[in-house]
């Protein structure tokens, strides 16, 4: 069975109760969290509490990179509770630290691009007029989506995307340069959503959220042909 390995991006992403992520490292670090995996694909673990150990489990996705659920004492009374310290301490015992990566929230990347005839709307068929097409600003939001990614995929991977959705608030004519910054918003194991933000000159023409996906890229286009 595959390693845990839940990042900070992950954790920071998932409802979490403010400043218990930082709480449950301090708590990692302290040691004597006593962990175990159930045969349902549980783990529950004993952490550490002042005078009495507190209970708390996790349920990990198929690719063990995020939390699919999870439960913890100290919000017993909670139907739907934030990840706690107690749960963040029992991950990092369990996947045996913090695990490092370069896709962290936050991080940005920009592209850029010149106008040119061939990416109007006119030209490529999305409209009638000489003026930057949606679908490729849209095409330098994933372009800069994917930059983003560049540095925190491993040897064999890539990423693709899955869902965009932008509005595109103002025409750029031939010759304008065109700015895309994409910025990580939320990580969950694989799946990475950004905010995209299209400038033209200072004023900004068009915006939205897009997901990708961090996939085995062989696998990937195997499954393509077998489909």
């Amino acid at each position: 069975m595959s390693k845990v390995a839940i990042t900070m991006a992950t954790l920071e992403s998932n409802n979490h109760i403010i400043g218990d992520i930082e709480l449950g490292i301090d708590l990692y670090n302290s040691g004597g969290i006593e962990w175990m995996a159930q045969e349902s694909g549980v783990y529950t673990a004993c952490v550490p509490h002042k005078n009495d150990p507190i209970a708390a489990s996790a349920t990990f996705t198929r690719d063990r990179l995020d939390i699919k659920q999870h439960s913890c004492q100290c919000q017993s009374r909670h139907d739907s509770p934030a990840i706690c310290r107690h749960v963040v301490a029992a991950v990092l015992a369990i996947q045996g630290g913090i695990v490092e990566s370069n896709i962290t929230l936050g991080k940005t990347a920009s592209v850029k691009t010149i106008v040119t005839d061939s990416q109007t709307a006119r030209v490529i068929g999305s409209g009638s007029l000489n003026v930057f097409a949606t679908p490729m600003m849209i095409s330098l939001m994933e372009q800069a989506a994917c930059k983003c990614l560049e540095d925190g995929l491993e040897t064999g991977q890539t990423s693709v995307g899955t869902h965009i959705s932008v509005s595109h608030t103002a025409a750029s004519q031939i010759g304008a340069e065109v700015s895309v910054t994409a910025t990580i918003e939320q990580v969950f194991g694989r799946k990475i959503i950004f905010e995209v933000i299209a400038i033209d000159c200072c004023r900004e023409i068009g915006k939205g959220k897009h997901t990708r996906m961090i996939v085995d890229a062989e696998r990937f286009m195997e499954n393509v042909r077998k489909a």
